[in-house]
This record gives C-alpha cells, structure tokens and sequence, in this order.
C-alpha cells in the first residue's frame, strides 16, 4: 500500500480492483471526522490484511469536531484538535484529504471523487455526518450571520469573538450554550436567542432557571420563548426581529439551529433514505456492502446528534465487516444508543443521563454554588439523572444510571441533604478506584484498560490516547488519566509555571531571612562598608527605598485590577501572575533593604508581620499555581484556595497599617 500512495489514484484503483479479487479486501470510509476516523481505525485493528482507504472532503486533516467548542473559548489549542487515524503509520492505510467523493457506481464498486478519480471497494462506510440546519428566514445569507460546524466556521468565530461587538446566538441546544459561552469576553456583548426554552425543554423549570442564572452569571443575556421572524439589514445583519415584534440590534449572528444529515450522495446511488440513510441493526444499508455510521445514519427512525452513538456504530459495522476474516469477533448487532447530553458551558458542566421523563425525583438545591442536582428513581432503581454544575460523582452517576443500580431510601436522604449518592467514595482519587472504574465516558475506557496500556509502556497522554483512545474526544478525563499517569495535564499548565514557581521560592527564602537574621548593627569601625549604612539608615536613601516599596504594594494590586475590571484586558492573565510574583519578590528585597532586618516595635511591628504574612501566603498560592498541574482539584480546593482567601484578608489591612506608619514617620 505505502508503494500504491505515490501513484495516480486511477492506477492505484486498477492495481487493487485486481488484488481485491484474490489476495486482500479494501474497506472504503467516506467522511473523516470522528466517527469516520474511528471506522478506519477499527477496520485496521479487526483485519490483518485488508487494505483500508478513507476520504475527507474538508481542506484541514482530521480533526475533532466535538471540542470545536473548547477551542473557540481558548481552552485548547489548535493542534489539540487533531484527531489522526492511530493507524496512520500503518501501510495498510491510504488518507486522502481535501478529496470530496461525488458518485457511487453500486454496480461496479467504486467510487469517483470530484477529481475523476475512481476508487473500488469491497465494503464502503458512509461517514459523511450533517450539515447545519438554516432557518427558513430573511437574512441568513449575509455576510455577518455564521454558521457553527466546522474548524473554517469555528475560525471565523474567533475573529469574531475578539471584537467589540454584540452577537446574537441562535438556538439554544447544546451548541447554542456552548458557543454563546465560549464568545463572551469581557469587551463584547452576547445574546442568546430560542423560540423555546433552554435545551429544547428537556430540563424542569427549575432546573432551566439553575442553568439559565449560570449563564447570567457569564454575562450572556437570554431571550428565551420569542421565535426569530427575519434578520433585517442593508449590506449586513444588523436587527433581529421576533414573533412578539421586539427587535434586537446587532453586529453579527451565530446559527445554531440544528443539522440535517448529509445523505446526498446515498439518494445519488439510490440508497433508501429517510431523515438519515436508513440502517439496520448491522449498520447495512439497502445495499449489503455498503453501510452507514454517525450522524448520516437513520436507525429505527431515530437520528443521533452526537458522537458516542456514532462510535458505538462504528465498533458493531466494522465488526461485521471483518468477522469473515477474523474468527476471533464475535460482533454484537446496533440496538441504539441512549440520548445522554453532555456539555460544559465555559466551566460550568451540564449533563441530562438516561430516562428524566418519569419516575420519583429526588433533588439537591445549592443556590450560592449554583449547584442543581436530580435524581430520577423508578422501583428503586437509579433511572435517569439530572445536573447543573460540577460533581465529583459524575462519572459514577453515570455507570449506576445505565446499570440501573439500586439505591435505598437512606443514601436518597443524604443525597438531598449534602448532594452526594456515595459520600465516602466520592473522595477516593483515580488511583483508589477499582480496575472497572470508567474514567473515559466517551469511550468506555476504564482504569483497568488504562493500567494495562501503560504496564505495557504508555507513559504520556498522547501514547495513552493513541493506545486507549481515552480522552480523544472531549477531553473531560483527561485530568483524571494525568493523575493516572502522575504527568502534568497539558490543558492545565499555567503558563510561566516554572518562573512562578521559582520567585515564589525565593521569596519564600527571602522572608524566612527577614524574620530569622538579627538586626543590622550600627558599625563604630571605619573601615564598615559606608553604604550600607547609608541604605539602612541614611534619611534620605530610607526614603528612597520606603517609597519604592509603596510603589512595589501598588504594582502588585494592577492583577485585581487585572482580573476584576472588565474592560481592562490586555495581556493573558498568567502573564500577569508572572509580574506580580516578580514585583513582590523585589518588594521583599526592598523591605530588607529599607529595615536592616529589623522587625520594628508596636503598630510598626504589625505592619512588618502582616506585611510579611502577605507575601508569605502571596508565594504559597504562587506555589500551588505553578504545580496545579501535578495535583488533583481536591488538593487544589484543600490549599491554594484557602492560602488565597487569607492572602486577600491580609491585604485588606495593609492599607490602614501603610497609612499609619508614613504619618506617624512625618508628623513626629
């Protein structure tokens, strides 16, 4: 195969139209997003000698589409969205990129991409997934108005986001929330806009108003419940009228309003389709050699919009593909995938589990931490579950959700009291769950698999992922696979983490020295080096230096300025962190110069000690920051937060205590 890529794709046709009659198979996937990916990648795992082929009609390589999201509020970078065939370096494997498939000749099977060139196949997966769904409306057409599906599309956002302007999302499902929340920066104005409530109404009202509040809370305003009528403007998008007649004044538009399978080139060859290319339960379509997988795909009437089900075709078509060749398969037929909805909105997680139509319904309520949860119990059995917010128990939640676990009227008690299920397995970390904890959802990887992969060698993320494909999806786990692994978490590091840490160090070494090295004495020899009497106890150099120190305390509050004010934002914020562990190590070098090491007497005492108590809370937090990324959150909520809050106490009485000493320096 690795000698067939360098020849002309009708060449390479002629040359496996031939070898497929007798010596090796070639499965076809048409569609390289994930789903499609994930086919290939199968395909080359469950075959040994079957020559697999897959086809993007996108210009970039394949990428992960579910974390487009992420990526638009600068959670990850753009090489985190790559999302390679982990059998690319296999010979087996033939990529072609930028090649959209136009025709399928059923009777000869082949397939023609827009070039001409012609490819034969022996099986063929149509992965081609959907297309954004426009509202039939006045005005989508201008310039201004974007849809939201693609890397290209999510470019256009970003450039978009760092704007000053007011955009209006439209369509509130989950990509509706997760794009109104990535576009909103402190500079802009964001709206998001549904016809009806939040999630398609698939939430109680009370838990919409918990969601809708975190929203608020991000600064994005609602109009929920007032369908778009027409998008009105000259030469742009510039007013959004609605049912009610109200108008809103814009600058641009997101659409957000759904997808429609891309089944185009199936109803070309005459595959029989309906929303989506129709299915059965081996992912067959009409034609027996042909099958469809992902969001293209019509199974018993139902469409899925997202990526597990797509996966859970994927493992059973390609299964069935190669079971002929490989005794070893024992492939279990599709039998449909639950609707599960799993976002984050900015940080905030969001999730809908199993069956929340009926049963009893047990809720926990924490208004100050914006925390909703609920529970759904029929005969004693976990049905189905709802959340708004983070949960360390998400992840179990989920696997008793679809084990239907039962659970006893004592543990429903508690969870409406403090809002946990398992309260003493809660605080177990990664490494004291069982082998068949499920750390990837997406996936279904557990910790026992990811134990395994890395005995066996995967010693970083990336092997692991490569290995397992935990975390290749939306990237949640990921911080739990670290923790695994006992490796930084790449979407953790803070930026500058190793210069934070080092001025925090020494700033730590500089107070211990403050506080233990005697008072400075006053040379009666000569021969004393004059100037350091002169910084020490000179009039006018001690105030040379007590003023720079004051300017030093005012530096260091421009980060809560930085952090606070909303329309001051210039420059990322670790950069930052990073002056202000820098000027309060100067400050400290400034504090010795400026007493000798003396500690003072009375409220010039306390200005020292606090003084000092600051900076040494100041340098623990910077500590912790520049290691979050080796830590768990638990040990991060243990003690950089609590450091925090007595590091903003102290600051607090700094100046009253500053004010004090100039005056009391000056008026005696």
């Amino acid at each position: 195969m690795a000698e067939l890529e360098d020849l002309p794709l009708q060449h390479q046709a002629q040359e496996r139209a031939g070898a497929a009659e007798s010596d090796y198979p070639i499965y076809v996937v048409v569609g390289t997003g994930p789903v499609g990916v994930r086919c290939a990648q199968k395909l080359l795992e469950y075959s040994d000698d079957a020559q697999v082929v897959i086809f993007g009609a996108e210009a970039d390589s394949p990428y992960n589409r579910v974390k487009l999201s992420q990526y638009l509020s600068d959670q990850l970078a753009l090489e985190d969205l790559d999302n390679p065939v982990l059998g690319r370096n296999d010979s087996r494997l033939a990529e072609f990129i930028d090649r959209k498939v136009v025709s399928i000749d059923r009777v000869n099977k082949t397939i023609t991409d827009a070039a001409g060139s012609i490819q034969p196949y022996d099986k063929l997966i149509l992965a081609t997934g959907s297309n954004p769904a426009i509202p039939q409306v006045p005005g989508t057409d201008f310039p201004n108005v974007y849809p939201f599906r693609s890397l290209r599309n999510t470019e256009d956002l970003i450039r978009l986001r760092e704007s000053n302007l007011h955009v209006c999302v439209i369509g509130a499902g989950a990509l509706g929330l997760e794009a109104a929340a990535a576009l909103k920066t402190q500079n802009n104005r964001v709206t998001l806009q549904s016809r009806t409530h939040l999630l398609g109404g698939l939430l109680s009202d009370e838990a919409g108003n918990y969601l809708e509040s975190s929203l608020a809370a991000l600064g994005v305003e609602l109009k929920i419940g007032d369908a778009l009528t027409a998008i009105r403007g000259d030469e742009t998008a510039g007013e959004i009228e609605f049912a009610s007649g109200d108008t809103l004044q814009i600058d641009a538009a997101v659409l957000c309003t759904g997808i429609h399978s891309e089944i185009s080139l199936a109803q070309k060859c005459g595959l029989a389709t309906g929303r989506g290319i129709v299915v059965n339960e081996w992912l067959q379509t009409s034609d027996p050699d042909i099958y469809a997988v992902g969001e293209c795909a019509e199974f018993e009437q139902e469409v899925y919009q997202f990526v597990r089900p797509g996966y859970e075709q994927a493992e059973s078509c390609c299964e069935h593909i190669c079971r002929k060749r490989n005794d070893q398969l024992r492939a279990g037929p599709y039998r449909g995938s639950c609707r599960d909805v799993q976002l984050k909105i900015a940080h905030i997680p969001c999730a809908i589990i199993g069956s929340v139509e009926s049963g009893e319904q047990y809720i926990y309520r924490n208004r100050f931490k914006g925390l909703y949860r609920q529970l759904f119990v029929r005969d004693g059995h976990l049905c189905g579950a709802v959340y708004i917010g983070s949960w360390d128990e998400a992840s179990q939640l989920r696997q008793a959700v679809a084990a239907e676990e039962a659970v006893t009227p004592r543990a429903l008690k508690r969870f409406e009291q403090d809002g946990h299920l398992w309260q003493k397995s809660a605080a177990r970390g990664i490494r004291e769950q069982p082998d068949h904890y499920l750390v990837c959802q997406c996936n279904g990887i557990n910790k026992g698999e990811l134990c395994t992969a890395i005995s066996q060698g995967k010693r970083n993320l990336m092997d692991l992922q490569q290995a397992t494909t935990a975390g290749s999806v939306c990237g949640s786990c990921r911080p739990l696979i670290a923790e695994l692994l006992d490796v930084p978490a790449p979407n953790l590091v803070m930026r500058h983490a190793r210069g934070i840490l080092l001025t925090s160090i020494v700033s730590l070494i500089l107070i211990a020295l403050a506080v233990a090295m005697p008072p400075a004495p006053i040379s009666e020899s000569v021969q004393s080096h004059w100037y350091w009497e002169k910084l020490w106890y000179d009039n006018f150099w001690k105030q040379v230096s007590g003023y720079s120190l004051l300017g030093f305390c005012l530096l260091t509050a421009s980060l809560s300025l930085r952090k606070r004010w909303r329309k001051f934002t210039h420059g990322h914020v670790d950069h930052w962190r990073y002056a202000h562990s820098l000027i309060g190590c100067a400050a400290l070098i400034v504090l010795i110069v400026h007493t000798g090491f003396r500690l003072g007497k009375n409220l010039n005492l306390a200005l020292m000690l606090v003084f000092l108590a600051a900076t040494t809370t100041g340098a623990l937090v910077g500590v912790f920051m520049a290691r979050n990324h080796h830590w768990t959150d638990i040990k991060l909520r243990e003690h950089r937060k609590w450091w925090s809050r007595v590091h903003y106490a102290l600051l607090w009485t700094l100046p009253v205590l500053l004010a004090y000493h100039i005056l009391a320096v000056y008026y005696f």
